[in-house]
C-alpha cells in the first residue's frame, strides 16, 4: 500500500479507468445474468461493457464530477468518482479497483480521499448506492469499512412480458 499514490485523474487515464471498471464489474454482471436469465439480462443490458464504459467516460468529462485515481508503479489500479450533491450531501458514484489489486485497502484510501474532499467543500453527509446481491458484498464491506453505517433497503423487480 505504501507504493499507492492518490491523484486527480488526467485525460490519459480515461481508457485505463474504463478497463478497470469493466474488469471489476464483470462478476457483478455475470451474477445478474445468472439471476435474470439470458433473455431478460440481454434485454436490460444488451452490452453492459459499453454502458459501463460510457458512464466512466462521462464522469471523466463532467465538470461536476471529481475523479481521483489510485496509481501504483505509474499505472492506475483504481478510481473513485464523486460530486457535491444537493443539501450538503456528497455522492460517491462509480468506483473500482482492478481485481488483481483488490483486498489491499486501495478502495478504503480512495473513499477516504473522496470523503475528505467532500468535507472540504462543506458537505455534511455522504451517500453511495450499491447492490444488495452477493456480487456486491465486497463493495458493501468496503463502504461499511469507510464508515457508511446507515442504509435503506431497496428492491428492483423484473419480468418478461
Amino acid at each position: 500500500m505504501d507504493s499507492i499514490v492518490i491523484r486527480k485523474m488526467i485525460d490519459s487515464d480515461v481508457e485505463q479507468l474504463v478497463a478497470i471498471a469493466c474488469a471489476a464489474w464483470e462478476p457483478i454482471y455475470e451474477l445478474r445474468r445468472q439471476i435474470l436469465g439470458d433473455e431478460l439480462f440481454y434485454l436490460i443490458h444488451p452490452n453492459w461493457q459499453e454502458e459501463k464504459s460510457s458512464q466512466i467516460r462521462r464522469a471523466c468529462q463532467s465538470q461536476d464530477t471529481q475523479v481521483w485515481v489510485a496509481e501504483e508503479d505509474g499505472r492506475p489500479v483504481g478510481f473513485v468518482t464523486f460530486w457535491w450533491g444537493s443539501n450538503q450531501v456528497g455522492v460517491v458514484g462509480n468506483n473500482a479497483v482492478h481485481p488483481s489489486c483488490q483486498g489491499r485497502g486501495i478502495a478504503s484510501t480512495l473513499y477516504e480521499k473522496a470523503l475528505n474532499e467532500m468535507r472540504a467543500k462543506g458537505m455534511r453527509a455522504a451517500r453511495v448506492y450499491t447492490g444488495g446481491d452477493p456480487a456486491h458484498a465486497p463493495a458493501r464491506r468496503a463502504y461499511e469499512k469507510a464508515g457508511f453505517d446507515m442504509s435503506l433497503p431497496s428492491v428492483e423487480y423484473f419480468r418478461l412480458l
